[in-house]
């Protein structure tokens, strides 16, 4: 039976269309039946054209809207597709973070459909509301550090940080407090500790309360339960301690948000999360070429990888080395006499064998670095890519 398919660029993502152009591969797969079973032979009708380059994507996600403890923050971020608690491999991938806000308990409460006010009763101010607030199932207010003139409102079990409202003979003053708790625990705390959760009576009520830029943010690095220090995702030697740490009573490690130094800190409290992703799914399954180029095309939006010398390849490396086995396929493959790469990257390793073996047709990538050519009908792990 023959079957005539067309892989076209056009059905990438913008910025692989824009790279492709209108190039395309057109593959003709034959499926035949013999002694050893069904096997695909694919033969390059149309070559692509050059153009695209790195497909290696990846970000980290700040999460500051809830804050939540450590087991809670892994789950969070597990349950985005490819995401996990935050790993970092150098210093190098601290120095862009972005995590510096974060939202504050303010004593506002709505009462009733309308009537918003403060917790210790007193009327509410003309102080603005940002864009688009209060939502009408919002019944506790808050404040960013992005801008704290305005009002924020959401759902009251929520877990922020706060500000005190702190009585003295003849004036009040405001106390930040750097301890997560939802609105209701939050007023608790500050009617025990002080007078009670801060009503803010004009636009300047806040510009002296001390509004700390250092806080912790939590990470993929805990300790296991042999008692060593290692990343929920990937293998990394980075740790990037603060002076004195790790200490020995706590499992879990945070990072601050003002110095991207880690701390040893305690699973249990809540801060906000710091999420990573990449577009790189590894297969720790074994399969010949063929059945891993079906198995990344059934993802949805998924191919075989394309590997480029340096920083990319580097990237790689550190999910080869999590495979199961010593190399992983790729989607480098020999058709009609030339090496490429099956989604048209441009092919830049120049020492592959212009006349492979016969069945050596497919290419690895190794634990060791290398780029290796090898049997098709040979089974390993895999790498695929989310286009």
């Amino acid at each position: 039976m023959f079957l005539l398919c067309q892989l076209e660029a056009g059905g990438r993502s913008s910025s692989s269309r824009s790279s492709l152009e209108t190039s395309r591969i057109s593959v003709i797969v034959m499926m035949k039946s013999g002694l050893s079973g069904p096997f695909l032979l694919l033969l390059l009708c149309t070559p692509a054209e050059s153009g695209l380059g790195e497909v290696l994507r990846k970000r980290y996600d700040y999460y500051k809207d809830n804050h939540r403890n450590w087991q809670e923050a892994q789950s969070h971020c597990r349950g985005q597709y490819n995401r996990d608690l935050a790993i970092m491999y150098s210093q190098a991938d601290t120095e862009g973070l972005n995590i510096n806000e974060y939202f504050s308990w303010i004593g506002l409460f709505r009462q009733s459909q309308n009537n918003w006010q403060w917790a210790n009763r007193a009327g509410f101010p003309s102080r603005p509301w940002a864009q688009d607030e209060p939502d009408e199932c919002d019944r506790c207010g808050f404040v960013t550090t992005a801008d704290t003139s305005r009002f924020h409102a959401t759902a009251c079990g929520l877990y922020y940080f706060f500000i005190c409202h702190v009585a003295h003979t003849g004036h009040y003053h405001y106390k930040f407090e750097l301890k997560s708790k939802t609105w209701q625990e939050a007023q608790t705390y500050c009617r025990d500790v002080y007078s009670d959760t801060s009503n803010l009576q004009k636009a300047s009520d806040l510009d002296d309360v001390e509004l700390p830029e250092d806080f912790p943010v939590w990470t993929g690095l805990h300790r296991d339960a042999e008692g060593a220090w290692k990343w929920t995702r990937g293998l990394s030697e980075y740790r990037g301690w603060s002076d004195a740490e790790p200490g020995n009573n706590n499992d879990c490690a945070s990072i601050s948000s003002l110095s991207k130094k880690m701390s040893a800190t305690d699973c249990n409290l809540r801060y906000p999360v710091l999420c990573y992703w990449d577009n790189l799914v590894l297969v720790n399954e074994s399969k010949t070429w063929e059945e891993a180029l079906e198995h990344c095309s059934a993802l949805g939006n998924h191919d075989l990888v394309s590997v480029q010398p340096g920083s990319e390849h580097s990237y790689m490396m550190k999910r080869v080395i999590e495979a199961h086995t010593d190399e992983v396929w790729t989607g480098l493959r020999f058709l009609a006499g030339e090496w490429l790469w099956v989604n048209g990257a441009d092919l830049q390793y120049t020492d592959l064998p212009a006349c492979p073996l016969e069945q050596q047709h497919c290419g690895t990538l190794s634990k060791q670095g290398d780029v290796k050519i090898r049997n098709c009908s040979e089974t390993r792990n895999f790498l695929c890519y989310f286009y």
